[in-house]
């Protein structure tokens, strides 16, 4: 299944203290999603599944602690209905006029009430209507009913068929990127971290390059770390086929390793910094986009 998801689990005292979270945590989101949308199209047919992509990201109030609710209403405009946090820069939903903050009513003839109300639905309103835009026909219009401003408003949206590796966006942890065989993972600290979104860009596609090339668990540290360098590579290419700078993806690098302290105590499965960031620069560009090939696993 396509599409961004987000995981709540904004600490209360951070509630507490701050009225600008949801702001910022949507900035994030916005973030993310946009290189999501590049990144998948890069991936072109290398990921392992495909799925219908709209570039809406979507954002409910059922998915926050209830004691939040009032002030998600306040500064984002959050009800009982699903909203368009969202929409990816070049995606079939901007192209269909849909906007940040539009509620969706329905699509085609299923009514978001209906869908908040059914007894046997699993995770949140949000997930849900992912969920059903990814399982649209690619190519075929789907009628998106809205509420925008008081107003009702239709989008005819026809979706892509895209990379379906899900990013999934965590608010708890440090400074983090990872993946298993379905999805890739960063933490809002992360994204806080990063400069530039060619920093964001480099950091997931190489977690994407993982899931790309389906890596499972390695056999040796040897091959571990054949595998992250494998992973390294895919990112240079996926970033630079997405329209990334990979001098800038790079800064990420070289700020998270003067605050790293600990770096010489890390397990032997990543190259120290310098060296990635030196075989980074030493890849040539991609010869065509998107991505084509995954390479093999050289000896380490």
């Amino acid at each position: 299944m396509a599409g961004f998801m987000l995981v709540i689990a904004v600490p209360p005292a951070v509630a507490a203290d701050t009225e600008s979270w949801p702001i910022a945590l949507r900035t994030v989101m916005k973030r993310l999603a946009n290189v999501e949308w590049r990144l998948h199209e890069a991936a072109g047919q290398t990921c392992p599944r495909e799925a219908s992509a709209t570039g809406l990201t979507i954002d409910d109030l059922g998915s926050y602690n209830k004691a939040d609710r009032t002030l998600l209403t306040a500064s984002l405009g959050l009800s009982a209905l699903p909203q368009v946090a969202v929409v990816a820069a070049g995606s079939p939903a901007e192209r269909a006029g849909i906007r940040e903050f539009d509620e969706i009513v329905a699509i085609d003839d299923t009514q978001m009430a209906t869908l908040r109300d059914a007894t046997d639905a699993k995770g949140t309103m949000a997930e849900r209507v992912e969920e059903m835009l990814a399982a649209l026909p690619a190519d075929r219009p789907a009628m998106i009913l809205l509420h925008r401003k008081g107003e009702e408003v239709r989008a005819s949206l026809t979706p892509l068929r895209r990379c379906g590796v899900r990013f999934v966006l965590k608010t708890e942890g440090g400074i983090d990127a990872y993946s298993d065989d379905d999805n890739l993972a960063v933490t809002a600290r992360f994204v806080d971290f990063t400069k530039t979104d060619d920093e964001i860009a480099l950091v997931a596609g190489h977690e994407l390059g993982h899931v790309i090339a389906r890596d499972r668990d390695a056999k040796s540290i040897g091959q571990r770390r054949s595998m992250e360098d494998r992973a390294d590579i895919l990112g240079v290419e996926l970033a630079s086929c997405a329209g990334y700078d990979l001098e800038k993806g790079l800064e990420f690098w070289r700020r998270f390793n003067q605050r790293d302290w600990l770096r010489w105590f890390r397990d032997p499965s990543h190259r120290n910094v310098p060296e990635r960031i030196r075989r980074m620069q030493a890849h040539p560009a991609p010869a065509s986009c998107p991505v084509s090939a995954i390479p093999a696993l050289q000896p380490d």
